[in-house]
């Protein structure tokens, strides 16, 4: 069998493996639930076309890398596309005739799927993880070969070159996909870090000015809400500032309860926060702020050493472009 057949089916899967990493970190193709269908269909069409480029070991045995895709989804622990990918991989296998050796691939590939799930629930550091992915899948890959082929010489001429390429683009594969997850969630932290504030994880000041600076241009109507706890240099003063931060983390947590998902919570000051509400009217914008106060005023704030404090908070309200509004649940 024809190492370099092998090594650029390797090479297919490797940049197969960029691309869906990319597309799995994305948010720009819709719902969760849509980008792992869509994950799935294209990992399962990577299978797929690993499949029909496979190596033919000898008149009845097809030799593939059809199982590296799949090793990507299990190392991200994606489920619901690793479900669809495996369907795909195991039944397209019947493309080439409903024969024993299909049987055979249609059950190791399900093996394999299962085996790599549950390898990603019980083995948590990342390399030996991956690494472990890529061995089972040759271990069960080798198992469906020997009982289409037998033991023989031709057997363990391609069990080892399947085994030396199969390690060795697992290994790039496993760096790559550590890499890649380690540089995603940098950016992440990074925009977090940017975006946020630090203590209480509400938007900061500069990003309250970015999604407000377009406001007057918008066509919607739009309510701010700006709050202010009273009082609040008296806690410091009294409590220490430890447990004024505590205080101002419960604070941003009950707004962040009290509104909707797609509102805009920020704090632009020490003890000052700014609410941005779209498409409620005025009057309904006043009864969420009495809403919030009412809130505040019965929450018992928990200091560090167990102490329980009362704190109120006062409101103002500016509202924008008075047009159709919608209810606030």
């Amino acid at each position: 069998m024809p190492f370099t057949a092998l090594l650029l089916n390797a090479s297919v899967a490797f940049t197969g493996f960029y691309l869906i990493s990319k597309l799995y970190h994305s948010d720009r193709f819709g719902s969760f639930r849509f980008r792992g269908f869509l994950i799935g269909l294209m990992t399962g069409g990577l299978g797929l076309f690993l499949m029909m480029n496979a190596v033919q070991a000898n008149e009845e045995v097809r030799v593939d890398l059809r199982y590296l895709p799949l090793v990507l989804l299990a190392f991200y622990g994606a489920r619901f596309p690793l479900l669809i990918a495996t369907v795909i991989i195991a039944s397209t296998r019947f493309l080439f005739g409903l024969t024993d050796q299909a049987v055979v691939a249609f059950i190791a590939t399900f093996v394999i799927g299962v085996g790599m799930w549950w390898i990603h629930r019980h083995v948590h550091r990342l390399l030996l993880q991956s690494m472990l992915l890529h061995v089972w899948a040759l271990v069960i890959t080798s198992i469906s070969i020997l009982i289409n082929l037998g033991w023989n010489t031709a057997y363990v001429e391609i069990v080892l070159t399947f085994w030396v390429v199969g390690l060795l683009v697992g290994t790039l594969a496993s760096l790559l996909a550590i890499d890649l997850e380690q540089m995603t969630r940098r950016s992440k932290e990074y925009k977090h870090s940017a975006e946020r504030d630090h203590l209480t994880g509400l938007f900061n000041r500069r990003m309250w000015e970015e999604r407000t600076t377009s406001l007057v241009s918008e066509r919607r109507a739009y309510n701010v809400l700006a709050l202010d706890i009273d009082h609040f240099k008296h806690v410091n003063d009294t409590y220490g500032h430890p447990n004024g931060d505590l205080v101002l983390k419960r604070f941003a947590e009950l707004l962040k309860v009290e509104t909707r998902a797609h509102d805009v919570v920020a704090r632009i000051g020490g003890e000052e926060f700014v609410i941005l509400i779209y498409d409620l009217s005025p009057e309904k914008v006043v009864k969420v702020a009495e809403r919030i106060r009412e809130r505040i005023a019965v929450e018992a704030f928990v200091l560090s050493d167990g102490t329980s404090i009362r704190i109120s908070t006062s409101i103002g309200i500016a509202h924008g472009s008075a047009l159709p509004v919608e209810s606030m649940s």
